[in-house]
């Protein structure tokens, strides 16, 4: 008999997080295991990645928003007790007191219920609301702030089977946060489609690159955590340095406006190319000569693997997850969170054409390797 798993998610909006599971998704042997998706928010974005035999469960036959005011919900129609709950709902989530309690939980009892997210209402309600044996969380930060949900935390995190950390720097993280809960956080690498991600970066795109300049890739969510502001200080030092370029930063966020005004400012808008969101940046890794990602902290990075897979030159920062993906000096280099580091390991790369070609041979080496990644997904699934 199939075993029954839920995951429970954020949505598929385009992000690194809603990828990995889309990879884990799309090669879990389903005739082992029957997988219901339940996303709590309708963002799709990347669902046509999604080629796995999966049941797609409605967001709003379980869940509530705060998009609708109270008279929006009552205009759809949804009967006087669905209403009256709706009200309940808004109050309870102003004072915040366990909101997630209104949502409606699946009908179906599961082996196995997954919140593949540690933020929001998603492990709270899988814990509280649906029905399973056993219930595990994955956490893919890198860092954990004891902000105002850690009682809430420190209240739930026992409850969980397990809890799954992306990197054994996520794990230490997690163990420094809840000491007492060190035997239930376990490590499990996120999943990488090798060939999918070699396929789609031969599909042509469109950009304004030049060809006789350096040309140098950024894919990420825009937001402090990348490190834009890093971004901006390297290439004013790079063209300081008399150094033709073209930086591409693929993905969109809060600083998309900080982004665009600063290469303004510092005259580097014609080096400095947002190319928004993108459902496929495959095509921008493989066009560049040099793969930068200059993050303040990451869980662990999955577009760094993803730019391993397709044998570029890669410049990361020294944070949670890097050590366990790359041996600096052979398949990368790395720096430090600084500016000035990152770019004279840009700089060496650019002068040196031969240290280019010397880590993508290291990198198309280590990535004929079978990782045996997913049997450790299996392992997990399949204890009693």
């Amino acid at each position: 008999m199939k075993k029954k798993i839920l995951f429970c998610c954020y949505g598929f909006g385009i992000g690194g997080i809603e990828k990995c599971m889309i990879n884990l998704l799309n090669v879990i042997d389903t005739t082992k295991y029957e997988i219901d998706v339940l996303p709590m928010n309708p963002e799709y974005a990347l669902l046509s990645a999604l080629h796995a035999d999966v049941q797609m469960l409605e967001p709003f036959d379980y869940v509530m928003n705060t998009t609708d005011t109270v008279n929006a919900f009552r205009e759809k129609k949804t009967g006087l007790f669905a209403y009256l709950k709706y009200v309940v709902f808004r109050i309870v989530n102003k004072w915040g007191h366990k909101p997630w309690r209104f949502f409606k939980a699946p009908e179906k009892h599961y082996d196995i219920a997954i919140a593949y997210a540690h933020t929001g209402y998603v492990p709270y309600y899988v814990i509280d609301c649906v029905d399973a044996d056993r219930k595990y969380m994955w956490h893919h930060e890198g860092r954990y702030v004891k902000d105002e949900h850690y009682p809430l935390d420190q209240e739930y995190y026992p409850k969980l089977d397990a809890i799954i950390a992306v990197s054994e720097d996520d794990r230490n993280i997690l163990i420094d946060a809840f000491p007492d809960l060190e035997n239930k956080i376990k490590v499990l690498y996120n999943i990488v489609d090798k060939e999918e991600i070699r396929t789609k970066a031969k599909i042509p795109v469109k950009t304004e690159h030049e060809d006789a300049v350096l040309k140098i890739t950024t894919v990420g969510r825009l937001s402090h955590q990348k490190g834009p502001d890093i971004l901006l200080d390297v290439a004013e030092k790079l063209r300081d340095s008399s150094v033709a370029f073209q930086w591409y930063w693929v993905g969109s966020g809060d600083l998309d406006e900080f982004l665009r005004n600063g290469a303004k400012e510092r005259g580097l808008e014609n080096q400095i190319i947002l190319m928004g969101n993108q459902n496929n940046p495959y095509p921008y890794m493989a066009l560049c000569d040099i793969y930068v990602q200059p993050s303040y902290y990451e869980a662990f990075c999955t577009t760094t693997i993803e730019a391993q897979v397709l044998e570029k030159p890669i410049v990361v920062t020294d944070v949670c997850g890097m050590r366990e993906q790359f041996t600096p000096g052979s398949d990368c280099i790395m720096t430090n969170v600084d500016a000035e580091d990152i770019f004279q390991a840009v700089f060496e790369l650019a002068s040196d054409g031969e240290k280019r070609q010397q880590l993508s041979a290291n990198l198309h080496r280590k990535m004929q390797l079978d990782d045996g990644i997913l049997q450790t997904y299996y392992d997990l699934f399949d204890q009693e």
